[in-house]
């Protein structure tokens, strides 16, 4: 069979001059490893496979071709629009085509995803895809009794891996080839969606092969570690970079990124990552009034004693790792008054050599924070998928009216942005790589805060664009269904007004 394979990065279609660096050396290379292990498991059943990634780079609907047998598309809850509207218009291009969506989206909201899509994968290994492409189902919602026991390693993957994070298909000094050695998380935040995801290991010895054949091959290339937790076997995972290393010198040092929590980076972690060329890693803070957990700090501190004690780290781990990402929440439950915003700027300010990333909750299906949200009657539920993720609000937030959550959240990027800030970053940026990213960034930043600052105006001027966020209102305001249109672009009139309603039943 004639199969496609479509990563759905992105689903801006009018994209403005200013996101192109953020999209080009961000988006790109932050393809998900699944549609590339369906792709090769694909192939080696025999068939012919066309894979390809949309990070907002041309016309989305002739990455690939009309006379295809069975077409998968992935995406996140937020790019489900497009996904959708591509389905469309591939069902009128060939009736026969059988459609499959896969991804985040497609295990948080099957039943949505159903509506458009002939099967719609919450979880699977290669067993299910053959089962798949051999009976042809339709209006089924299916999953894999186990999750895969290991993923195509690098080498199999490596046409997926030139068409998604090289350019022509070569490396340059800004690609990752992303791995995996683990899925799940120990931790049980309420708003992830690996929460429910049950840890399990991968082989080390396919990590080791990877590793290998990248500092064998790509030298110049760096690796993105896809765990959601690095830190649970650190020890042995650890073992396998250090011999690889040791191995094949050649290379660059610091050439491989990390995400965990700050409970794992020890000093003894720090010097052993530093030595073994970590060049980033990216732990999650998320709130000054939770989640201390994760911050090492025992579930008790909050407050100024959780921002004293996160900063003394911050510090520890500068001094051995170049680059840091700190990852916050704005609008839970536990956020309250003034003191959130003051602890944030206190810790932002305190840490200009930190990429600093403020994001908004979003309840995603299975998640304890979408039970408990809709229990409470606090998901906005007409408003469009689309719309589910900064800068936009899913939900009402339990101690701040829309417009005060606006104005402090703008406060707060407004200073990650300053000029101040960004003259201070630059000068500690320990890599040519932090610098030449700060630009983008400060691009991206500059349009995130203008767009928020039009839903400010709509909040302050319209009643009705209030009302519907402060959940008395149910209907959808004009403001956000002509965003919706227009952020389909010429894909908007595939899509009723109906079909942006999403269904949020679970299975």
């Amino acid at each position: 069979m004639k199969i496609g394979i479509l990563d759905l990065i992105t689903s801006e279609i009018n994209r403005p001059l200013s996101a192109w660096p953020h999209h080009f050396l961000v988006l790109k290379q932050s393809a998900g490893i699944m549609p590339q292990a369906v792709s090769v498991w694909c192939k080696q059943m025999g068939h012919q496979v066309i894979y390809r990634t949309y990070f907002g780079q041309q016309r989305v609907e002739t990455l690939l071709p009309d006379d295809l047998d069975v077409v998968f598309i992935s995406c996140f809850t937020r790019d489900s629009a497009l996904a959708y509207a591509l389905a469309k218009l591939q069902r009128r291009l060939n009736p026969a085509t059988l459609l499959v969506l896969g991804g985040p989206h497609a295990a948080q909201y099957s039943l949505d995803g159903l509506r458009f899509f002939d099967v719609v994968v919450q979880q699977c290994n290669p067993d299910l895809i053959k089962e798949i492409l051999s009976s042809r189902p339709r209006g089924e919602v299916v999953t894999s009794k186990d999750p895969p026991k290991d993923i195509p390693c690098v080498e199999e993957r490596l046409e997926e891996i030139r068409t998604a994070s090289f350019w022509n298909r070569k490396a340059t000094q800004f690609s990752f080839i992303p791995i995996l050695s683990s899925m799940g998380c120990p931790f049980s935040c309420d708003f992830c969606v690996d929460c429910n995801t049950a840890y399990q290991e991968f082989p080390l010895d396919r990590v080791r092969q990877d590793l290998a054949f990248v500092r064998r091959h790509f030298p110049r290339v760096r690796i993105n570690f896809y765990d959601p937790n690095f830190g649970v076997r650190f020890d042995r995972v650890m073992q396998v970079i250090e011999s690889v290393k040791e191995e094949l010198p050649q290379g660059r040092q610091k050439w491989f990124l990390t995400e965990g929590s700050l409970t794992f980076l020890t000093e003894p972690r720090l010097k052993r990552l530093s030595r073994a060329g970590c060049l980033c890693v990216m732990p999650g803070i998320e709130s000054w009034n939770g989640y201390s957990e994760k911050a090492g700090l025992g579930g008790h501190a909050t407050g100024s004693e959780k921002v004293a004690a996160v900063l003394d780290h911050f510090e520890l781990i500068r001094r051995y790792i170049p680059m840091i990402q700190a990852n916050l929440l704005f609008g839970l439950d536990s956020d309250h008054g003034d003191i959130p915003v003051v602890l944030n700027k206190r810790f932002i300010s305190a840490t200009p050599y930190v990429f600093h990333t403020l994001n908004i909750p979003a309840p995603f299906g299975g998640t304890p924070m979408f039970n408990t949200y809709r229990e409470q009657g606090r998901l906005l539920e007409r408003l469009p998928f689309t719309f589910y993720g900064k800068p936009f609000l899913s939900t009402t937030i339990k101690h701040y009216s829309p417009v005060a959550f606006y104005q402090k959240f703008i406060e707060m990027l407004g200073l990650i942005n300053s000029w101040a800030l960004q003259k201070r970053a630059f000068r500690y940026a320990a890599s040519m790589t932090s610098r030449g990213y700060l630009p983008a960034r400060s691009l991206m930043l500059s349009r995130m805060i203008r767009e928020m600052g039009k839903i400010l105006e709509g909040l302050v001027q319209d009643p009705q664009i209030r009302l519907f966020h402060e959940g008395t209102r149910p209907d959808l305001p004009e403001f956000y269904a002509h965003l919706y249109r227009k952020r389909l672009g010429r894909f908007a009139s595939l899509m009723t007004p109906e079909d942006s309603i999403p269904i949020l039943d679970q299975i």
